[in-house]
């Protein structure tokens, strides 16, 4: 029987991965399913480690790279991830895969085959060697959208996007001048494709960026709440995201 830690921020998509786990092996064991870099390393310090940890790259207060300069890591990974996939070709090693958002079944049960011959042989991968490699790749984000209005397509600069947001199952692309566009992307998908150092995941229906954030109000409970231009709902961000809205603002 696998045992598997799930390192994953995003509540539905560990919910998800749970879900996925499962219907490829019902005798799956997840012994964990934690959200931020800290918390891993002070579970992965005080736990026996799995068999195989789901992790994905970016978590709620930095990158997930950050855990392996604190533990010794002697699980087989499978990094959740939005690098090119022809790029990662270069990188598989022993007991180490990629899996590119959105998770897809079949590419999550070849990992599991895979991994599983791997454990049977106590064969174990040279992750801190492939780690130093990935966070030296170039990653390319999205600088421009095309999006419908009407019976015209207008392309949209990146620079020019106050921020994104769900609705009714629909997502749209706001602009600085309050222009609203619905596209045909999930919040989740954009998340990966937009430089983190200009947009913040806000909540589960916003992602902001930088300029948009006009007023920060301190409220109950540690929680935050957002003015943002143009302007729209409130957007009340929860004390966990609190600190790491503060550290990307500064």
């Amino acid at each position: 029987m696998l045992s598997i830690l799930i390192i994953e921020d995003e509540l539905p998509n560990a919910a998800r991965l749970k879900k996925l786990l499962w219907q490829i092996d019902k005798q799956i064991e997840i012994i964990g399913e934690l959200q931020t870099v800290q918390a891993s390393i002070e579970w992965l310090e005080k736990h026996e480690h799995p068999d195989i940890i789901c992790m994905d790259i970016k978590l709620t207060d930095g990158l997930s790279f950050e855990i392996f300069d604190h533990v010794q890591i002697r699980s087989h990974v499978i990094f959740i991830t939005a690098y090119d996939e022809y790029a990662l070709k270069a990188f598989e090693v022993n007991g180490i895969d990629y899996l590119l958002k959105p998770l897809e079944e079949a590419q999550l049960e070849k990992s599991i085959t895979r991994i599983k011959g791997l454990v049977k042989n106590a064969d174990t991968p040279d992750l801190l060697e492939v780690i130093k490699k990935m966070q030296h790749r170039e990653v390319v984000y999205r600088s421009r959208f095309l999006v419908s209005y009407r019976d015209m397509l207008i392309p949209v600069m990146v620079p020019n996007i106050a921020y994104f947001f769900s609705e009714h199952k629909l997502v749209y692309l706001v602009t600085n001048q309050g222009d609203r566009y619905t596209i045909d992307q999930t919040l989740e998908e954009l998340e990966q494709e937009l430089n983190p150092r200009d947009f913040f995941r806000a909540t589960r229906q916003y992602i902001v960026s930088a300029g948009a954030i006009q007023k920060i109000h301190q409220v109950f409970n540690g929680k935050l709440k957002l003015d943002l231009f143009p302007p729209t709902e409130e957007v009340m961000v929860s004390r966990e995201k609190s600190n790491a809205l503060r550290k990307w603002l500064s």
